[in-house]
């Protein structure tokens, strides 16, 4: 799997080719960008929102479960420890619009906590720039 990415002399205006389709990326005003287009950090939380809504929704068609619509929200929050030092955080919020028990609400969780842009995120990951 592959994207590639153009950046020209718009700034921070970036152009990203995945097979047949296009995205554009920006940054906001306030770092020099026009906010015409999502940041890289909000594409990659709609990875992980798209990728935990699909993962629990082929789970539910298999088993022959109706969902109905399923809203999966990521937000990218920074957690201060108990010894002062900072991180981030991804936490995932899941509503089903149907009613469904509590066994299946969280076999459909802990499914969504797999699927693989999660795994890829919380696994170590090796990355190289050439």
């Amino acid at each position: 799997m592959e994207v590639t990415c153009s950046l020209g002399e718009q700034n921070y205006l970036a152009e990203i080719t995945a097979n047949d389709h296009q995205i554009k990326v920006d940054e906001p005003i306030s770092v020099g960008g026009q906010n015409t287009y999502p940041n890289p950090t909000q594409y990659l939380l709609a990875s992980l929102a798209s990728c935990t809504a699909i993962t629990m929704k082929m789970y539910a068609d298999r088993k022959g479960w109706n969902l109905g619509n399923i809203e999966v929200n990521a937000k990218l929050k920074e957690v201060i420890d108990k010894d002062g030092k900072s991180y981030k955080k991804i936490v995932k919020y899941v509503h089903f619009e149907v009613n469904i028990d509590d066994k299946q609400k969280q076999r459909l969780l802990s499914i969504g906590s797999k699927c693989p842009i999660s795994k890829l995120i919380e696994q170590p990951t090796v990355m190289e720039i050439h």
